[in-house]
Parts: structure tokens; sequence; C-alpha cells
């Protein structure tokens, strides 16, 4: 016997034994098998439902500048927000992943990985934190801003227009 016969056996069986169950053969009658199938559409859409997503994209683009000393260079950016437990967006943190190329040959090459984070550390503070894996520059520097704004606000209003040249 082959596994599909198996299966075509082991099916033909499980419907049979529904099938006597339901004409008031064995333990389970109608209400139960009703509710057990209801039971189960339900815990099969549960297992389609998506989960709402922590965090949110909320910029990302390509940049392509003249390096004068290196030619062309591209730079793909995606910035993101976190939510909180309650699902309100979090404005006081942005995090920022870049990746930056250098054109070598007609094509783009990976050159190295870039993580962008501002923070509102204080009322009138936020913390902006740089690491690369850059081996021509330090792996992390960190420097303060004094503003008022959210960390988002100020990604939008000051961060994004200086260091994207928008």
């Amino acid at each position: 016997m082959s596994k599909k016969d198996i299966r075509i056996v082991l099916k033909f069986t499980i419907y049979s034994e529904i099938c006597n169950c339901l004409n008031g053969g064995e333990i389970v009658n109608k209400k139960m098998f009703t509710a057990l199938t209801i039971l189960l559409m339900v815990f099969v859409g549960l297992q389609f439902a998506t989960p709402v997503s922590a965090v949110k994209l909320v910029d990302h683009g390509t940049k392509y500048s003249w390096d004068g000393q290196n030619g062309w260079t591209k730079a793909t950016w995606s910035t993101y927000q976190y939510r909180y437990k309650n699902g309100k967006i979090n404005n006081n943190f942005i995090i920022t992943y870049v990746k930056h190329y250098a054109k070598v040959g007609g094509k783009y090459l990976f050159s190295y990985h870039e993580k962008i984070t501002i923070a509102k550390v204080t009322k009138s503070t936020v913390k902006i934190t740089d690491w690369t894996d850059n081996e021509l520059c330090p792996g992390t520097t960190k420097y303060y801003a004094k503003t008022k704004l959210t960390a988002a606000r100020y990604y939008w209003r000051v961060y994004r227009s200086n260091i994207w040249n928008f």
C-alpha cells in the first residue's frame, strides 16, 4: 500500500466515524460536532489575523551624490518609529538605518552601514547617536542638541533637512 492509499483509507475512516457519531452512534452528538467545528474555524481565523506591528516606517528613500574623492555614491535609508503597548506612536524615539554604496565599474557596491538614533532625554534635549561599521570613521558618536521638539519633530524639521540636504 502506498502513502496515498493509506491517506485515503484514513480519511474514509475518519469521515465514517463522524457520520456514525452524527447518526446518534457514539459519544459525540450534533451539538458537540457543531461546537467543535465553530471552535476550529475560530482558531484557524486567528492564525490568519495579522498582529499589530510594533514598528512604523515613517520615511525612506535613496540619495545619489557626487563625492569629489570617491566618485558617485548612493545612500538608501529607512526611518522607523516604535509603538507603545497601547498602540500609540512613541514620538520620543526614532531610528534610521542607512546603507551606503560606492559606484565601482558602473555598479553600486555596498560600502558600509549606519544606524542613527534620535531620543528625547530631557524636556529640552535630544540625544543623537550615530553608529557605523565604516573602517575610516569612529564606531559610535554621540552628541546632544538643545531643543524643545520631540525626537520625531526634530528629525523632520532639523536632522533630515541637514543630512539629506532637502
